[in-house]
C-alpha cells in the first residue's frame, strides 16, 4: 500500500505557494486571521511572530493537509503556572475552532498559540507570516519510508479502537488511555526523529483513516450520556446512599450488614477481589482490607466496613482496618456523587465527629 500522506511532492502546495514564495494576498489574509485569534485569546503578552508550519510548509502536503497558523507568544508572560496557561490556551483554541471553522480552498485553517520557548523539530519548514520570510526553509529530498513498518505500528491501535463498544461502562477510561498512549508515542517519535519518525507517521495514518476522530466522537457521546440527569442515579436512592455513607464514615451510625447491602445494591457494586481490574469504572467490593492500585488508571474512593475512608491514587498500595472495602471509581459517572459526599462531610454539622 502506498501511503500518499508520506510521499514527498516535487513542489510546495500550489494552493499556497508560487515556488517557495507565499502567494501575496495570503500574507495579509493570514495576518488578519492571526490578529483576530490573538484578540480572542484575551491575553496581555504581545505577539512575537505568526508562523506557517506543518505539511503546508513542507513537501509532504496532501489533500488532507491543514493550514497550521501558529501565533507565537511567551507563555511565561501570561502566568507562572504553565499547566493553567496551557489549559486556558487549549480551551480558547477549541472555542475558536468551534465558533470560526475557517477554510481556504478546501483546507482547514487551524490556529494555535505557540510558546516562544518551544523548540522546533529539525525537519519542519517554518515560514514567518509576520516578517514574510522563511525561518527554516524545507528541502525536497527522497525519503525511504517503510509502509509495512508504519502499518505494523498503527495496527494494534486500529484493533483496540475497532473493539470499543458504546455500551462498555469502562469506555471513558479505555478511550483516555488510548489517547494518552498515542500522544506519548507520537511525541517520542517527534523528539527523536522529527516529522518523518515512524511513530508520527503511524499517528497520521490513524488520523487519516478516521480512527482519531472516532475516538473523540465516542468520548464526547459517552461523556454526554454520563451527564444526562436520567442516567446519574435515582434521586431518592442517591440521597439515601449519601446520607448512610456520611453517617457511616463519621461513625455516627456504622452500617450493619443490612445497611451495607442496601448501599452496595444501590450503587450496583460488584463483589470481586479483583475489583477495578475486572470491572473498571464500576463500583466494587473487595473482601479484604489490603488494596493495590497497580495498573488502575483512575482514582478510587475506598470506604471500609468500619467507616475508614481514603481517596486512593493509581499505582499505590493501601491498607484498611476493616475486612471489606467499597470502591467508588473517580470517573465521570461517579465523580459528582463523590463530590457531594465530600461536601456533606465538610459542611454538615450533623456528621461532625
Amino acid at each position: 500500500m502506498i501511503l500518499q500522506e508520506y510521499e514527498l511532492q516535487k513542489t510546495l502546495n500550489p494552493k499556497l505557494w508560487d515556488g517557495t514564495a507565499l502567494k501575496p494576498k495570503l500574507h495579509s489574509a493570514f495576518m488578519k486571521i492571526a490578529n483576530h485569534f490573538y484578540e480572542f485569546l484575551e491575553i496581555d503578552t504581545p505577539i512575537i511572530d505568526v508562523i506557517l508550519i506543518g505539511s503546508s510548509a513542507n513537501y509532504n502536503w496532501t489533500k488532507y493537509s491543514d493550514i497550521d497558523l501558529h501565533v507565537v507568544i511567551n507563555y511565561a508572560k501570561i502566568g507562572d503556572n504553565r499547566h493553567l496557561v496551557e489549559n486556558y490556551l487549549f480551551a480558547k483554541k477549541s472555542l475558536w475552532n468551534t465558533n470560526y471553522p475557517l477554510t481556504y480552498r478546501g483546507m482547514n485553517i487551524e490556529l494555535y498559540a505557540q510558546d516562544s520557548n518551544e523548540d522546533f523539530h529539525s525537519t519542519v519548514g517554518i515560514y514567518s507570516i509576520k516578517s514574510q520570510r522563511w525561518l527554516h526553509q524545507p528541502s525536497y529530498q527522497t525519503l525511504s519510508i517503510d509502509n509495512e513498518a508504519i502499518q505494523q505500528k498503527a495496527q494494534p491501535y486500529e484493533y483496540e479502537i475497532d473493539k470499543l463498544k458504546p455500551s462498555d461502562p469502562a469506555l471513558d477510561i479505555k478511550i483516555r488511555k488510548i489517547l494518552e498512549r498515542l500522544r506519548k508515542m507520537r511525541q517520542s517519535g517527534l523528539d527523536a526523529n522529527g516529522e518523518f519518525a515512524l511513530e508520527n507517521l503511524a499517528f497520521k495514518q490513524l488520523r487519516n483513516k478516521g480512527y482519531i476522530a472516532r475516538l473523540k466522537d465516542l468520548l464526547q457521546k459517552d461523556t454526554m450520556n454520563q451527564l444526562q440527569v436520567e442516567n446519574i442515579t435515582n434521586a431518592p436512592l442517591h440521597t439515601k446512599i449519601l446520607e448512610d455513607l456520611a453517617m457511616h464514615i463519621t461513625k455516627q451510625r456504622v452500617l450493619d450488614d443490612s445497611g451495607w447491602n442496601t448501599v452496595a445494591t444501590g450503587l450496583q457494586a460488584i463483589a470481586d477481589p479483583m475489583g477495578q481490574w475486572n470491572h473498571p469504572g464500576k463500583c466494587t467490593i473487595i473482601p479484604s482490607g489490603n488494596i493495590t492500585m497497580k495498573n488502575v488508571p483512575h482514582r478510587v474512593l475506598g470506604i471500609d466496613d468500619t467507616g475508614h475512608m481514603q481517596l486512593m491514587q493509581p499505582e499505590q498500595q493501601y491498607t484498611y482496618p476493616g475486612g471489606k472495602v467499597l470502591e467508588i471509581p473517580h470517573t465521570p459517572q461517579w465523580q459528582t456523587m463523590i463530590m457531594q459526599l465530600m461536601n456533606k462531610l465538610r459542611n454538615g454539622s450533623q456528621y461532625a465527629k
